[in-house]
């Protein structure tokens, strides 16, 4: 003789609820499992972008006091043309619309001489980042290298 479920944990039905049975145990067990490893996932990202970001301000840091430097020598290390060239080259390049860049600075490498000058952006477009080089040509203009 088989015992007949107490009505309160059948539906009308006479179907156990899905709160109540195995599978449905189980998969709230899984989305729960899901849910906290989501979680888990988008602190560490979080914690990682709070790092690079900390590594990229020195780098920021560091370029403008070179560039200061460069351009208190040098006159061809103007940092608004050179913003503008590299603006010029990651539109060239098809790495960023006009209108949703971020550009920073991040180095500078100012040698003696015009032809082997570097200087190093960091173009955001979004959430990707590129790293666009500039050298300077014979005619001191600033050019993708």
């Amino acid at each position: 003789m088989t015992a007949a479920l107490p009505t309160a944990l059948t539906d009308p039905t006479g179907h156990v609820p899905l709160a109540v049975s195995v599978v449905g145990v189980v998969l709230l067990v899984i989305i729960a499992v899901v849910a906290l490893l989501g979680l888990t996932g988008y602190l560490a990202a979080r914690r990682r972008d709070e790092s690079q970001r900390a590594a990229t301000d020195e780098r920021i840091r560091a370029a403008n006091s070179a560039l200061a430097a460069a351009h208190a020598a040098d006159e061809g290390w103007d940092p608004v043309v050179m913003r503008a060239a590299a603006l010029d080259a990651a539109r060239t390049l098809g790495i960023a619309a006009p209108s949703a860049v971020g550009l920073s600075l991040v180095s500078v490498d100012d040698q003696p001489g015009v032809t082997d000058d570097r200087a190093t952006f960091v173009v955001a477009d979004g959430e990707r980042t590129h790293e666009i080089v500039l050298g300077r040509g014979d005619d001191g203009r600033w050019l993708p290298v």
